[in-house]
């Protein structure tokens, strides 16, 4: 016989049973180890975001109340400042699409209406036609920057959140 009678060693369940609870603990450690630190680059993102996200809140106010008038060249000022400050946050953020916010704000600018439109209108140097395209223009274009800036917002949130 080449086998002996004498007691085979084998794992103690013991040990077996510490060794397979300690594993599970190292494991749902790391796990939320990694989770905490995800929080937190997803939180410090957001600190680092919030005032563009808050930037294109204000956009949209003065988009909503140069949609209640003809824009002319005056009525511009505060987009301008918005826009500047933009270019400012696309250079903070150049992954983030605030290029194309800009760029559609350049064509709301190109479709002001001509300063003393009404003078110009009853002196028939600018037809009401021509007025009115711009008009349409100024409308297509306001909303435009609307999806812009939404688009860019969207992005925010989907890093952020």
């Amino acid at each position: 016989m080449l086998g002996s009678n004498g007691p085979q060693e084998s794992f103690n369940s013991t040990w077996t049973w510490t060794a397979a609870i300690g594993l599970v603990t190292l494991l749902v450690t790391v796990y939320f180890s990694v989770d905490q630190l995800r929080k937190r680059k997803k939180a410090t993102e957001a600190k680092r975001l919030k005032p563009d996200y808050d930037l294109l809140d204000e956009v949209v106010v003065v988009l909503g109340k140069l949609e209640a008038l003809p824009a002319q060249k005056a009525d511009l000022a505060p987009l301008s400042e918005l826009r500047s400050r933009i270019k400012q946050a696309e250079r903070r953020s150049p992954d983030l699409p605030f290029g194309e916010v800009v760029a559609r704000i350049d064509v709301y600018q190109k479709t002001v209406l001509p300063d003393c439109f009404g003078k110009k209108l009853t002196s028939k140097r600018v037809t009401l036609d021509e007025l009115l395209e711009l008009s349409r223009q100024q409308g297509a274009t306001l909303a435009e920057v609307r999806v812009a800036c939404d688009a860019v917002q969207v992005e925010i949130d989907r890093r952020t959140i």
